[in-house]
């Protein structure tokens, strides 16, 4: 049913007056009258089928819609016990104090271990004295950032608020504008460029004690500028020394007197925010060459056993805000902070502060080769985080995608590195885990593309297809699923060479991981659906197909063991939420069927391209799993029937002799016709309808059809409101009346009140559906009437009233309807002109010839 006549053509003139006909044309037509053709026949003359016409045809393979797959976001915290390193990558808590003379009035901290509460990159964590548990920090009563000036430039112990300032560039611009005196200098930005990792040990290894010295004095060999220069540093020195002795000294006193009393947490808590603003207020974070920031970090790193989440918090925000840049150092600062984002209960600490922008300007500078675990505790730490939604708007707003697209970057020059392969996998698990949170915004999408990120998770694939890298691959597959929903993120995947191979590599290995089985195919699926490329890239591999097919089959066999439910409806739907059920049978059922179904979708979306279609259909074995599923129906929910229909429609429409279909189409057509008897699945009814109109392109499925009385199921369903099945039905009825002596059951069964009913409410508003009509009312009246026994199959004069008055109405140009919209009246006048008026005309023209034939017949 798909082609028009040869003669669907219309001239101008036909439109300006498609009633201007000689009566000699009504005395001659009997004589001369051709042999129209059915509507859905292709001209005999016709020795290839053009290309156009399969182009049109093709619109009717449509992609099989599908939901994507169930994804509950994991909200749980990722502990660092989870982290599996070998025991001599990592010793904590290692401490190197960064300063560039030692103080020589005291010794080093010495540092206490902590007991072993679980192995942290396979080292016992060290013994930790008791402490009682602090309020939390959220709970308390905290200072604007300008009040915590004003109280630092007075009297800091008097303050009875806590101070907790927020970003800390613009706390710095407030301390600006309080200290004009002041000379200070914003920490830089994600985008600001900083030292390398060489510039900063350089940095801390000269020796600057130096500068304590008074400058020597002036000869012949020094000049005036260089005088100068000294002395400015000395004074430079001296009022940087007033300002320690005077303010940040007596605060970090304080904060050591808070910490060791155990209970003072709420003074500890403020002073530290004191002393954090005092340093920036007066520039000392960027200042590696005074010799009292060593001091004040090896007292913070004191500090570094404590159990207590404040004081973690201010050692690990302290720390990163001096830009510590040992290794050991910062791989403990990094551990702290991915501890702390274990606990929900620790959200506020990167709700409320600017440690999220310490961090993010920390990592650029971390050598990853030589910091695998501070990376690995970086990537733990935005892991656990982006569970918060919250938290993913914080982190989104702040633009972190540049940054996460040059550590996947780094971690994956490292791949060819076997001995750290391991850590390197946790890495990349736990930020794909991350990736995957982000992606769930869906204003990150455009970020996805605009850095890359889709290549470079791709990229993962193409190396990490292991069993023992079966969290990273779902995670990529969770990302990709959420992504290629879109259209612009799934062109982007499909002009990723490698990815093709790699998802096969992936149906291949890991056949029994329904999960991530289950992701892959549904990406499969909308690339196919999407992009011709895709289809046939992914065809031409050998195995494309074979893989698909033996898929299906594991699949079918694991459903048939399975334990069903008594009873199948709607609401065991594959789609819904398997993981909200508390039936395990049902669940395993659920998810067997949902692969399933996500492989069926592939197999369909590829059929869409002809070479593919014919190569699927030739395929017995794969077309007879769908045949087998069919004969099921009490087996299989709803959902799943539904897209095996859809996938035989699309194969069915290539008429092919070798196609397993069309050698079995008597059985189909058997199998179809209880189909669409049961009403109570009416989306199984349209879809059964629709690969019954391919099929009775074929006389013998036509007989079957009529010997099974199909053609009154047909006419009943013209009564319906469902449009898609409407559609379905004319397509059938069309066939059917190609067959003189299939044409009577209209009559009878008032098949063509029905369509005059359709045809009369589709008028202007669906020209499509109104050229099914008046191609299936063209197939009735083609008879010759000069025989008596075709006189009988004519419409009544009633019938004829209202045709008439439809073609007055709908074919002249000028009666179209108008609307604000300039080009939905511009696709309106083209489904006109393509659709119906090379149809309608034509009908248009028939009826009036037979009828004045009729009554002359009437008057002699």
């Amino acid at each position: 049913m798909s082609n028009s006549p040869s003669g669907s053509t219309h001239s101008a003139s036909g439109r300006e007056n498609p009633t201007a006909y000689s009566p000699s044309t009504v005395i001659n037509r009997r004589n001369s009258r051709e042999s129209p053709m059915a509507f859905y026949e292709i001209p005999s003359w016709v020795e290839n089928v053009p290309s156009k016409i399969i182009n049109d045809a093709k619109q009717s393979l449509k992609d099989m819609p599908t939901t994507r797959p169930y994804t509950p976001r994991d909200d749980s915290r990722y502990t660092l016990s989870k982290l599996n390193h070998e025991p001599s990558s990592f010793t904590a808590p290692s401490i190197d104090y960064e300063t560039e003379s030692r103080p020589g009035s005291s010794r080093p901290v010495e540092a206490k271990r902590r007991s072993s509460k679980g192995l942290v990159a396979g080292i016992p964590d060290p013994i930790v004295p008791t402490v009682v548990a602090p309020p939390r920090l959220s709970k308390l009563n905290h200072q604007s950032s300008q009040e915590q000036i004003h109280s630092n430039d007075t009297n800091t112990s008097t303050q009875t608020k806590p101070p907790l300032p927020t970003n800390h560039q613009s706390s710095q611009e407030q301390m600006r504008s309080n200290n004009t005196n002041t000379s200070t200098q914003a920490r830089p930005s994600l985008t600001t460029n900083h030292q390398s990792p060489q510039e900063q040990i350089r940095s801390n290894d000269t020796n600057t004690s130096a500068q304590t010295k008074p400058p020597l004095p002036a000869n012949h060999q020094r000049s005036t500028a260089s005088s100068t220069t000294t002395t400015h540093r000395n004074s430079e020195s001296s009022d940087e020394s007033l300002i320690w002795k005077h303010e940040i000294g007596p605060l970090i006193e304080t904060m050591i007197t808070a910490y060791k009393s155990k209970k003072h947490y709420e003074q500890y808590d403020r002073t530290c925010n004191d002393l954090y603003n005092a340093l920036l207020k007066h520039n000392f974070f960027g200042k590696k060459s005074n010799k009292k920031r060593g001091e004040l970090l090896k007292t913070l790193f004191g500090f570094i056993e404590s159990d207590n989440t404040i004081i973690k918090f201010h050692v690990a925000r302290l720390s990163l805000a001096f830009q510590v840049s040992s290794s050991n150092n910062l791989r403990n600062i990094m551990r702290i902070i991915a501890e702390l984002s274990s606990s929900t209960e620790n959200d506020h600490f990167f709700l409320k502060t600017n440690i999220i922008d310490l961090l993010f300007e920390t990592i650029p500078r971390i050598d990853m080769a030589q910091n695998l675990e501070s990376t690995a505790y970086f990537c733990t730490t935005l892991k656990n985080l982006t569970v918060n939604n919250e938290l993913i708007g914080l982190i989104s707003e702040k633009k972190p995608f540049p940054l996460l697209k040059t550590t996947l970057e780094n971690l994956l020059q490292l791949k060819d590195q076997t001995d750290i392969h391991q850590r390197l996998r946790d890495c990349l698990t736990l930020l794909t885990d991350a990736l995957r949170n982000l992606a769930e915004n869906d204003v990150n999408r455009r970020e996805f593309l605009t850095y890359d990120l889709i290549d470079r998770l791709v990229f993962i694939l193409k190396y990490f297809t292991d069993k023992t890298h079966g969290d990273l691959m779902k995670n990529i597959a969770r990302i990709l699923s959420k992504l290629t929903q879109h259209t612009d993120c799934c062109l982007k995947l499909v002009q990723c060479s490698t990815c093709y191979r790699s998802f096969l590599k992936i149906l291949i290995k890991h056949e029994s991981n329904q999960p991530l089985i289950v992701r892959v195919c549904f990406i499969l699926g909308n690339m196919m659906a999407k992009s011709e490329d895709a289809r046939i890239i992914f065809m031409k591999d050998s195995h494309a197909l074979q893989t698909l097919t033996k898929l299906l089959h594991s699949y079918i066999q694991l459903d048939s063991l399975v334990l069903k439910p008594e009873k199948l409806d709607n609401d065991d739907s594959v789609s819904q939420d398997v993981d909200h059920v508390d039936d395990t049978n049902l669940n395993q059922f659920r998810s067997i069927e949902n692969v399933i179904n996500k492989v069926i979708r592939v197999l369909s979306n590829l059929a869409i391209s002809q070479d593919n279609g014919l190569t699927i259909i030739r395929r017995d074995d794969c077309i007879d799993l769908l045949f087998k599923l069919l004969k099921a129906p009490s087996q299989h929910s709803e959902e799943l029937l539904v897209h095996v229909l859809m996938a035989l429609n699309n194969l069915s429409y290539y008429d092919d002799p070798q196609s397993y279909i069309i050698r079995n189409a008597e059985t189909l057509a058997q199998l179809l016709v209880k189909y669409i008897r049961n009403e109570e699945k009416m989306d199984c009814v349209v879809e059964a309808f629709r690969v019954l109109g391919n099929l009775s392109r074929a006389k013998r499925i036509r007989d079957i059809l009529m010997k099974c009385k199909v053609d009154r199921l047909a006419i009943h369903h013209c009564r319906s409101n469902n449009i898609e099945l409407l559609y379905a039905v004319i397509g059938v009825v069309i066939n059917l009346t190609v067959d003189e002596d299939k044409r009577e059951c209209l009559k009878i069964y008032d098949g063509i009140d029905s369509l005059i009913n359709i045809f009369e409410y589709s008028i202007q508003s669906d020209w499509q559906l109104s050229s099914l009509v008046c191609k299936a009312l063209w197939n009735y009246c083609d008879n010759n009437y000069e025989k008596s026994d075709n006189q009988s199959l004519w419409f009544t004069n009633d019938q004829l009233k209202i045709l008439f008055g439809l073609f007055e109405e709908s074919l002249h140009e000028n009666s179209l309807e108008t609307t604000d919209d300039t080009e939905l009246d511009e696709v309106n006048k083209q489904l006109w002109n393509e659709e119906y008026f090379p149809v309608a005309s034509r009908l248009y023209q028939r009826l009036v010839d037979e009828n004045k034939y009729f009554q002359i017949n009437d008057q002699t």
